[in-house]
């Protein structure tokens, strides 16, 4: 992908002026970091039931999605609810059509994994592999809300979490040795750049096999979806 570039030197880069968006109804701000285009902490809600620290943390998530006007409902873990095949949407305040778009289509739980190169079984480090079947774009307008000749948005295993279920703590660091072993066919890139449309199968190490999957790159709010 020509997204995949060597960032700028740090004593080249140029600070960024934030773009409020909408993701999905969810208000998040576009911040680079080292690995191009990632959501920075601006999540808020309007969840119907929430704790009001959570309501406070969740301030800015708007009440209706831009472009279907349908209600956003929103966990008390600040994640967007989904349903799988349905997409997440990060669009630009003031626009109807989405900038960002992710969808989890599918989850399948696995006691094991054939190990890449090898083709003995190994088993998940957290308790479950979970393959994901997911896709994601990135509008070609999205390279203009940064400073630098990289946009993308990550989708490997770091930026994915597991619950048990709507509203519950979310766990992380699926991203183990055993997921990044696997032999998975039709592997989704690590990311999606500017202009681009991706698909594929990613293998996540998880605690639960049954929940919600959460894409969350900053740990600050995102999607769930339940599986």
């Amino acid at each position: 992908m020509k997204t995949f570039k060597e960032p700028a030197p740090a004593r080249a880069r140029r600070p960024l002026n934030q773009k409020v968006l909408l993701a999905g109804a969810t208000v998040l701000a576009l911040t680079l970091g080292a690995g191009g285009l990632v959501l920075a902490k601006t999540l808020g809600a309007q969840a119907e039931s929430t704790t009001k620290a959570s309501q406070k943390q969740l301030a800015d998530v708007a009440q209706t999605d831009a472009e279907t006007g349908e209600k956003v409902y929103v966990d008390a873990q600040a994640q967007v609810i989904k349903s799988l095949g349905e997409a997440g949407k990060l669009t630009v305040e003031g626009q109807q059509k989405p900038s960002f778009e992710i969808t989890v289509h599918s989850v399948k739980t696995l006691d094991s994994c054939t190990l890449r190169g090898f083709g003995e079984e190994i088993t998940p480090e957290n308790g479950n592999f979970l393959l994901v079947d997911v896709s994601a774009s990135l509008a070609a307008s999205a390279a203009k809300a940064v400073d630098e000749e990289i946009a993308l948005m990550p989708l490997d295993a770091s930026v994915f979490g597991v619950s048990t279920g709507q509203n519950q703590k979310v766990a992380y660091q699926l991203d183990t040795v055993a997921s990044y072993s696997c032999e998975v066919e039709n592997a989704a890139d690590i990311a999606v750049g500017a202009g681009d449309e991706v698909r594929g199968m990613l293998m996540l190490d998880a605690p639960y096999d049954s929940g919600q999957i959460v894409y969350d790159p900053q740990k600050t709010g995102g999607w769930t979806w339940g599986y």
